[in-house]
């Protein structure tokens, strides 16, 4: 068992705000968050049947106020032995979680947004009532606190059972059946006073949603050692996949009061709906492994999926992949070798498949468009019946290495991935009634380095080892539909070729007029150089960076000296762009009414004054205009995740009292970040602006906790 007291990790000092009266900042945490976890397990049986039970209990109080989670959860697995040549198994597992949720971060009703209200508004009138607009700004977030309620309830049950029945030496058949089975209920309610329920006197809605997979397979393994130099192993079987989710909502107003939260109690139901989805996937697949004399290693694979997201002509794709590796450090060259204790080279090709789009993106679809109260159908999808599976076609080559009897041992990895045939959403005439279609276009290409090298420094009573990781990744849109150069949906994240996907193509800020206090933009045109305007639509828009790191990597340091041990895990990223959205409200010299950073105190003043942040004027007018390089900052950042500090008590001690073992600890994670970034975490990003292509966009997110645990891990 143990417990967790968590704290919020705190903001970086120059991106503190004003704070002149009435700190909001602090209102929108929770005071000394608690979280607290529980768990037991049991393992038993004999010869022909064993059994493996545990459950686990795991509560958390949110940083932010409002925001609070529990999860329950068990399972059991259950083997049999029914005789020599057939035995089964069951494993299952029930989980219910409780979730109380706060808004996104897009919404004035979450508490992060408490940052934008002014620090010179009163958080309560003189009758104690929480204050509103138009004496706040913006809506008070903590009127939801006491007048809004979202629960969230889930159960998921994942069972898979299995037989195994030996038909002939090395030879097995195998029967698999999985079920994945997920429910949700959501209901929430806001009071008249909220922002969600003013103006229909309270506002509640009820979601019940159900998603079920069934998943059987079938297949054949054949295991044989031919002689004393070779080994065969075959696999050959299909598997079947279907997913069906049912959702049902609920929506109604107009409530005889704020004490009355259900549906029942509503006197004018505006919505009322239901929808099905449905899925299916159908496999065949097949692999071959061989190797001779422990030496040469040699593998192959090949599947068929049919995907019923796709449309008629092309519902099937063929992915194979072969590999080989060659253990050098087996040969006679090298073998009793006292500096190279393990050598082996490596390499493979494989293509993959991926469908993740959503259902019937290959139809043409038609919403109901009721008129009248009469029923009528809208065309709302243009079909495409080519659509088809998106491939990724990799390249690996590595070297697996030991030194010094492997005190010493790593791994060196170069990759080559191109994706083509891309699942993008793109623009088509106007003139078919529609604007987009989902098609198969372009292709990117991904490739890099990796590298980890572990090593056992101390090996004597005092130890100390070393685990260090660090990769590079260079992502580049090749080619996209027709000649097309640039996908630009409005957002600071773009795809253009030559760049990696969400690239930042934003205008170039280029700092104040000492003279006037404008705010000036590079050209960027074509033979203006780096001449610069006050004229933001006439900075051409560029590439400035991507939310991609260049690199990113980690190390772990692990000590131990009879029975105490000590784990320092850091971990960061360097080279990223991070884009700082929620600026253009908060760090904007005073443009509208929103409080804001304290940096913005240096803005110019008078002629002559030379800083980055330009005159103060009412209305977005002056250097806060969206997508510019203002609000771009370097994300690279160096962080220590985890401090690990253990006492493992002598068996002398603890077999006294009848256990096994007993190992007391304390952690703490995210204690330390060094980073330039400019906002409140490095490793954030938008929960409301974030898909396939927007990504690394900061909007009054949330920053991660600082976490203590202390914890007893005892075994019976």
């Amino acid at each position: 068992m143990e417990g967790r007291f968590n704290r919020y990790s705190g903001f970086v000092d120059d991106y503190k705000t004003l704070n002149t009266n009435t700190n909001w900042q602090d209102l929108a945490f929770a005071d000394n968050p608690i979280s607290q976890q529980a768990s037991l397990s049991a393992t038993g049986g004999n010869e022909k049947t064993k059994y493996y039970a545990a459950a686990a209990w795991n509560s958390q109080e949110g940083i932010l106020k409002g925001n609070n989670f529990e999860r329950m959860s068990a399972r059991i697995n259950l083997d049999q032995q029914a005789s020599k040549r057939v035995n089964f198994g069951i494993n299952m597992s029930l989980a219910r979680t409780f979730t109380d949720q706060v808004s996104n971060d897009n919404a004035f009703s979450t508490p992060m947004q408490l940052v934008a209200l002014s620090p010179l508004t009163p958080v309560k009138d003189e009758n104690g009532d929480l204050n509103n607009t138009p004496i706040t700004t913006y809506y008070n977030g903590l009127i939801d606190m006491e007048d809004a309620n979202r629960d969230i309830t889930t159960f998921r049950s994942l069972s898979n059972g299995y037989v195994r029945i030996k038909l002939a030496e090395g030879l097995m058949l195998n029967g698999e059946l999985g079920t994945d089975v997920w429910t949700m209920r959501d209901n929430a309610f806001y009071g008249s006073k909220t922002d969600g329920g003013a103006g229909t006197n309270g506002l509640a809605t009820s979601v019940y949603a159900q998603t079920v997979n069934l998943t059987p397979k079938a297949y054949l393994n054949y295991n044989k050692a031919l002689g004393e130099m070779h080994n065969l192993g075959l696999t050959a079987g299909t598997e079947y996949q279907n997913s069906r989710t049912d959702r049902t909502r609920v929506e109604g107003g107009q409530f005889p009061g704020d004490d009355l939260k259900t549906l029942a109690s509503s006197a004018n139901i505006t919505v009322g709906t239901s929808s099905i989805s449905e899925y299916n996937f159908f496999s065949y697949f097949g692999r071959a492994n061989y190797d001779f004399d422990r030496k040469y290693l040699f593998s192959a694979s090949a599947r068929v999926d049919g995907s019923s997201r796709f449309g008629k002509n092309n519902r099937y794709g063929f992915f194979p992949s072969v590999s080989a590796g060659w253990v050098l450090s087996e040969e006679d060259f090298l073998q009793g070798n006292n500096t190279l204790s393990f050598l082996k080279l490596r390499g493979s090709y494989g293509v993959t498949g991926n469908a993740a789009i959503g259902d019937f993106r290959h139809l043409g679809l038609f919403d109901p468009a009721p008129y009248a109260v009469q029923p009528g159908l809208n065309p709302s999808q243009i079909a495409n019946p080519d659509l088809s599976w998106e491939k990724t076609a990799q390249i690996d080559i590595g070297i697996d290495f030991g030194l010094f009897n492997n005190r010493l041992n790593g791994e060196i990895d170069y990759y080559i991935k191109n994706t083509s045939d891309l699942l993008l959403d793109l623009p088509v005439p106007s003139t078919t009634g529609f604007t987009v279609q989902a098609q198969n276009a372009g292709e990117v290409e991904n490739k890099g380095w990796e590298f980890v090298l572990n090593s056992n420094n101390l090996v004597g009573e005092f130890k100390w080892n070393t685990s260090f990781n660090i990769a590079f990744n260079k992502n580049k849109v090749v080619s996209l539909a027709d000649g097309q150069e640039l996908i630009d949906n409005g957002n600071a994240n773009v795809v253009k070729v030559g760049h990696p996907i969400g690239s930042f193509y934003i205008a170039e800020y280029a700092g104040v007029d000492p003279a006037n206090g404008d705010a000036l933009w590079y050209k960027n045109s074509e033979g203006a150089g780096r001449e610069t305007t006050n004229d933001y639509g006439a900075a051409e828009f560029v590439v400035l960076g991507s939310p991609q790191p260049d690199f990113y990597g980690g190390i772990t340091n692990s000590f131990s000296w009879k029975g105490l041990s000590l784990d320092i895990v850091f971990q960061g990223v360097y080279g990223n762009k991070i884009y700082r959205d929620g600026d253009r409200f908060m760090s904007c010299q005073a443009c509208w009414f929103d409080n804001q950073t304290k940096d913005q105190l240096d803005h110019w003043n008078q002629p002559g004054d030379v800083t980055d942040v330009p005159e103060p004027r009412l209305y977005w007018a002056n250097g806060e205009q969206g997508r510019n390089s203002r609000y771009l900052s370097d994300g690279s950042y160096l962080r220590l995740r985890t401090l690990t500090l253990g006492y493992e008590l002598p068996k002398s001690f603890i077999e006294r009292v009848n256990l096994s073992h007993l190992r007391v600890y304390l952690i703490g994670q995210n204690l330390l970040t060094f980073t330039k970034y400019e906002g409140w975490d490095p490793e954030v990003s938008s929960d409301a602006f974030t898909d396939n292509i927007v990504s690394g966009v900061d909007f009054y997110s949330a920053p991660q906790p600082k976490v203590f645990a202390f914890g007893l891990n005892v075994g019976f």
